[in-house]
């Protein structure tokens, strides 16, 4: 890692409170809780040769030397930040980040005892069986079935993922070509490799169809701060209240008020989904502007029907109505709930933000995802639609079934989302959602506004499954055991 300090001489009033326990972690790797957030990033998919897991341990014995950890991350992000605010401008501070997961078949590869990783992984059933074995559950069949995916489908046999990031495209290229290196003395070859690029320009931040993203993370107890006036919530973050950290890291508390279970070799470690998502964007807009124009009595804007399908203007201010005037309006503003829009008359229940989240009608707690997503492929022109482009969707939490998995199979692709309000007009997300072969309920989604506008939005599936793994980030001692050959269950 490489980091040029430029720290501004008056720290703010934040830096003398009481530092959260998990800030400090060396065990705990980066991007779980303290997230990467670079402009480049790279993402590598790898298979160790076949020869007892000697080279997949010589290999990860290099990738210790150079992963990233919470608190050089947070450290980074907390000063880039401090000095933006502090100058009113970007510091000319720089870092190059890392982070390796593994997948099942990876940890069993170079595992000292893997009859025994099997023993205690045997009720992980999504992370054993690959997310190939999940697919046609999750809504992933025709052209996002598995045996299109670029990796991810049983025959690519991917046992490491590694995410590079940095801030310019000059230090990525030199930290891959180390790498690059180090795969060649140990025999690990690439299966896959995938560029993740923030878009430019007025589409900075944004997604390939022109959408804010990644704006309603989760806070985290004991790594995040909390708000002295909003007990519950992260400071300075409104409407994002902390979630028990043992819901995205195992070995500490979750919302069940104890650790998640399994092993301890585990803890501080995080389950990792990594997935491919093509976005067709000619297609997508031209569907949004014929869709818009089907609603009656007198039709309505492309714009606003984008807006209704996402719950976010493109610029990001939502289309809910904030219980707090101040803080629930706005560009990113997040301090809101659906609780007053049962109907969806301001949000509709097929929402994008509304079925990846829906704040209020169940504890959703326990259903929360850290993203860590980011484009690839160059912005959309019109008419350039055989260009690949899309987003690389990361996310972490110690339950695949219960995070990730739910949240797509139980809210994005139900058609039948809302239990409780009767007569809501319901449907499919169309941003991500998807019926599986055989499923039953309509795909399409019902919408009806405030202000008596009312359609029923038939458009197909403009964002397509290209690739998956499920992968395991393990702590630092987790991974120098790994290398080492040593066992993971102590001297026993």
């Amino acid at each position: 890692m490489t980091t040029i300090s430029a720290r501004p001489t008056a720290a703010p009033e934040i830096e003398q409170l009481p530092e959260p326990p998990l800030r400090r972690s060396r065990e705990i790797q980066g991007n779980v809780l303290a997230a990467f957030n670079k402009d480049f990033m790279a993402f590598r998919y790898m298979r160790f040769p076949d020869d007892n897991g000697v080279g997949g341990r010589g290999w990860l014995s290099v990738m210790l030397n150079t992963v990233s950890v919470t608190a050089g991350v947070e450290d980074f992000n907390e000063e880039f930040s401090l000095s933006r605010r502090a100058y009113g401008q970007d510091p000319a501070i720089t870092a190059t980040w890392v982070g390796v997961s593994l997948t099942y078949q990876g940890l069993l590869q170079v595992a000292r005892d893997p009859e025994r990783i099997k023993q205690d992984l045997s009720s992980f059933g999504s992370f054993t069986q690959g997310p190939a074995a999940m697919a046609a559950e999750l809504g992933d069949d025709g052209s996002s079935a598995p045996g299109n995916w670029l990796f991810g489908s049983e025959q690519t046999g991917i046992h490491a993922v590694l995410i590079v990031a940095a801030d310019t495209e000059e230090a990525l290229e030199e930290k891959l070509r180390n790498i690059a290196a180090a795969d060649s003395a140990h025999g690990v070859t690439m299966v896959h490799h995938d560029d993740g690029r923030t878009l430019t320009g007025d589409l900075r931040g944004h997604e390939h169809f022109g959408y804010k993203d990644g704006i309603s993370q989760p806070g985290v107890k004991d790594f995040h701060r909390e708000d002295r006036e909003h007990a519950g919530s992260r400071e300075n973050r409104p409407g994002s209240t902390l979630v028990e950290p043992g819901e995205f890291v195992f070995g500490h508390r979750s919302e069940s008020g104890k650790p998640p279970e399994g092993p301890a070799w585990l803890d501080n470690g995080s389950l990792q989904v990594v997935r491919r998502l093509r976005q067709d964007v000619g297609g997508w807009n031209n569907a949004v502007v014929r869709e818009a124009a089907k609603f009656r009595p007198t039709g309505i804007s492309p714009d606003l029907l984008g807006a209704c399908l996402v719950g976010r203007k493109k610029d990001g201010t939502p289309l809910a109505q904030g219980e707090n005037p101040v803080t629930g309006v706005g560009q990113g503003a997040n301090d809101f709930t659906y609780e007053n829009d049962p109907q969806g008359t301001q949000t509709p229940c097929a929402a994008h933000i509304r079925r990846s989240h829906p704040r209020h009608f169940e504890p959703t707690q326990q259903h929360r995802i850290m993203r860590r997503g980011i484009p690839y492929g160059p912005a959309y022109t019109a008419g350039d639609d055989a260009t690949d482009r899309g987003l690389m969707f990361v996310c972490y939490g110690t339950s695949l079934e219960r995070q990730f998995e739910f949240v797509q199979r139980l809210w994005s692709n139900n058609p039948r989302f809302l239990p409780g309000a009767d007569g809501a007009p319901n449907g499919l997300d169309k941003v991500t959602g998807t019926i599986k072969e055989g499923g039953t309920g309509s795909p399409d989604a019902h919408i009806v506004l405030a202000d008596g506008q009312e359609g029923t939005v038939s458009m197909d599936r403009f964002v397509q499954t290209t690739g998956a793994v499920y992968a395991f980030t393990p702590s630092i001692t987790t991974l120098r055991r790994l290398a080492a050959h040593e066992s993971l269950h102590g001297k026993g």
